[in-house]
């Protein structure tokens, strides 16, 4: 699904942002866990250049996975993590974040849903000061597939979560295509929910820390291959209780700023 990009536009616009003694500007996440039948594809499309690094997380894939990526030009140049057992989706994630240098940070699956061009929609808004936290969506893009009604009900009942009570305004709140700044990593690696409720988390932990959400349009084509690792019951309730405890954080987070400004108005 992915399409060949010719990436000089992306290039010519990261190098102005380049600093003396930095090289990475963008950091490329892969959590992977048997994907054999997609990992080559998508590592062949990403872009190649000295201001971008691609790391992989090898959540203790069974499969050829690692073998398919021995496959691809240039392959000693990426950074491969292994993760001595399953750890998820989230500490895949955060496993990644530990060997980041660049500036922003992308996360992107591999299972060939998503389409590697749609990077530059992504790191733009952040580059150019208008997000710190950029998510792709389905709806403000497109998708390529029958979507299954219980994953949108549920998506529009989170979205209704999120706009009444957190005043977020994201409609594919589970999408792993995203990207966010450096200053985010901390923020992070305070998460409670490590597997893929990591998703709504981050979102609820950048809107909380006070940055800057943006919600961008991508491109998701169907699974081709391999299987979805979602327990959709555990996800449910994984999400639900997010929800409930980071309410719970804003709330406090609120009760003490009013005490400030009470004691700052008496004082």
């Amino acid at each position: 699904p992915t399409t060949v990009s010719d990436y000089q536009d992306l290039y010519n616009y990261l190098k102005p942002f380049k600093k003396d003694g930095k090289s990475v500007l963008v950091s490329i996440i892969l959590p992977m866990y048997n994907e054999e039948n997609t990992i080559r594809l998508i590592l062949e499309k990403l872009p190649k250049n000295e201001l971008i690094e691609i790391i992989i997380i090898d959540d203790f894939s069974s499969d050829n996975s690692l073998k398919e990526i021995k496959k691809v030009k240039h392959h000693n140049e990426f950074k491969i993590i292994h993760h001595q057992e399953n750890r998820g989706y989230g500490n895949a994630i955060l496993t990644g974040m530990q060997y980041t240098t660049g500036d922003v940070i992308v996360s992107m699956d591999t299972d060939g849903q998503h389409s590697p061009d749609d990077i530059f929609s992504l790191i733009k808004p952040i580059f150019d000061g208008k997000a710190d936290y950029t998510i792709g969506s389905r709806y403000l893009g497109s998708y390529h597939y029958r979507l299954p009604i219980v994953t949108r009900l549920g998506e529009i009942l989170v979205e209704k979560f999120f706009r009444v009570f957190f005043g977020i305004k994201v409609m594919n709140n589970q999408n792993g295509f995203r990207a966010f700044t450096k200053e985010l990593i901390p923020v992070f690696s305070n998460a409670k929910f490590l597997g893929y409720a990591f998703c709504t988390e981050q979102i609820l932990q950048a809107k909380l820390s006070e940055h800057k959400v943006l919600e961008c349009p991508i491109k998701v084509y169907n699974r081709e291959y391999g299987y979805s690792k979602i327990k959709l019951h555990i996800l449910t309730l994984n999400i639900l209780a997010s929800l409930l405890i980071y309410y719970l954080i804003k709330f406090k987070l609120n009760l003490l700023r009013k005490r400030k400004t009470i004691k700052g108005f008496l004082w």
